[in-house]
């Protein structure tokens, strides 16, 4: 797929919950957003970054580092809480892009968003941008918050095989299966996994 073929699909009308669901916890309410403003949720921004260098377009993405929270450990794109002196929550994601994985905006073209998503268990609602690499850069991961750099061939997402599960506890010690993209010793789901989701069904089935 080229770049020019993802722009123009990121033009269309967005899909929503019909395609994050696709990807989403069988226990995940259905939340509207006027019930999730009621929860004064924290406003996040990330970046689902596409790099074309290399044989083929890939997908980066951050292993996060084991902490005492929500989300350790788990693959996700560069983001986070959106501060006083960001402009927006594209600021916000390329601000936090830089400072986790060390690409600067300058080098990054932005060219689409996606649907907002609440994520109950940290109360945060995000709001994904999409952006390109439009140089050859070097990584260099936030030693405190990334574990690993992660770059994932997009034709891997296109793959509806690519589509699984797994197991995870949830609750404490409840354990579930939950829709997932397995990629060798990889595992991505929850809320990264609802927003790619939305992303591929743009490529793939509009």
């Amino acid at each position: 797929m080229e770049i020019a073929e993802i722009e123009n699909a990121l033009k269309r009308p967005l899909p929503g919950k019909k395609a994050q669901f696709i990807m989403a916890p069988g226990y995940r309410p259905d939340y509207d957003l006027e019930d999730v403003m009621k929860f004064h949720p924290k406003m996040g921004g990330v970046l689902l970054l596409l790099d074309p260098n290399g044989d083929e377009i890939s997908i980066v993405l951050t292993l996060r580092k084991q902490y005492p929270g929500a989300h350790s450990g788990q693959m996700s794109f560069p983001g986070g809480k959106q501060e006083s002196t960001d402009r927006d929550l594209t600021h916000t994601a390329l601000r936090e892009t830089y400072e986790e994985i060390g690409i600067a905006p300058q080098q990054i073209k932005v060219i689409g968003q996606l649907s907002e998503l609440y994520i109950p268990p940290s109360n945060f609602l995000v709001y994904p941008t999409v952006g390109i690499i439009t140089e050859h850069v070097i990584f260099n991961k936030d030693e405190n918050e990334v574990e690993e750099i992660v770059a994932i061939p997009l034709s891997f997402f296109l793959d509806k095989n690519s589509r699984s599960t797994t197991k995870i506890k949830v609750f404490g010690d409840t354990e579930v299966d939950v829709p997932a993209y397995n990629y060798k010793q990889y595992t991505i789901w929850g809320a990264t996994a609802i927003m790619l989701s939305e992303f591929i069904y743009l490529l793939i089935e509009n």
